[in-house]
């Protein structure tokens, strides 16, 4: 896990300005409303986000009125992410830790998040399984991850492997069975998202989400964002 903190140190500013680009806003939205529709946030409950790197969606849910605690392994991630939550008049809880030995007793959050994360971290199926001990009984457990075959997927894939540099060269990609298999809990459900190719002009956001219902009523499933939900 150390190693996963080292990876991104040093990469918070290029990290935020992502989500500034017309792709990074566009895929943002995209990905946030299908996180929340299977979370189902309210005003009070008790959230923990895991890998929550620069404060991206801990921020998104403390402005919904949840009682938000953050974790991570990178210390400049959190340090921007305490610095996007003062800047915000937010009360956020930011701990550092690692992933596979979360620092909370059993049944300590309604709701446990982790987006983008689970790609980087050494053995996902035991930082799934802490997790799902952290949560409560009823409480909705929601990973977001990049699906191996999706069209970003493959551009990402094929990023890392001209540059050894690229946090890519690092993560592990899922297939729909691979993430439904070390999720823990309850009716696993699995909801594929973002059919939008790498080279699809994002400044086009009708066209991207028409695209995006399409394929939703189609029953795609090689989107590029996987979200898994269970209940515990």
């Amino acid at each position: 896990m150390a190693v996963t903190g080292q990876l991104f140190d040093g990469r918070a500013d290029s990290y935020d300005a992502w989500y500034r680009t017309f792709a990074g806003r566009l895929i943002d939205a995209i990905e946030k409303e299908t996180v929340f529709a299977c979370l189902q946030p309210q005003a009070g409950m008790s959230v923990l986000d895991i890998g929550c790197g620069t404060g991206n969606y801990s921020l998104a849910l403390a402005r919904l009125g949840l009682r938000v605690t953050g974790i991570d392994i990178s210390s400049d991630m959190l340090a921007r992410a305490r610095a996007g939550a003062s800047a915000a008049g937010l009360e956020i809880d930011f701990i550092a830790g690692d992933a596979r030995k979360l620092p909370f007793p059993d049944h300590s959050f309604a709701a446990v998040i982790s987006v983008t994360a689970l790609e980087f971290i050494p053995d996902p199926a035991a930082a799934l399984m802490e997790a799902y001990r952290v949560l409560q009984p009823g409480g909705r457990l929601v990973v977001g991850v990049l699906a191996r075959d999706g069209a970003w997927g493959r551009y990402y894939r094929a990023k890392a492997g001209c540059d050894p540099r690229s946090v890519f060269h690092y993560a592990r990609f899922y297939t729909p069975r691979q993430l439904k298999e070390i999720m823990p809990g309850k009716n696993v459900s699995l909801r594929p998202v973002l059919f939008i190719p790498p080279d699809f002009d994002c400044r086009r956001e009708r066209a991207a989400r028409e695209l995006e219902a399409a394929a939703v009523l189609a029953g795609r499933e090689d989107g590029s964002f996987l979200c898994a939900v269970s209940v515990k």
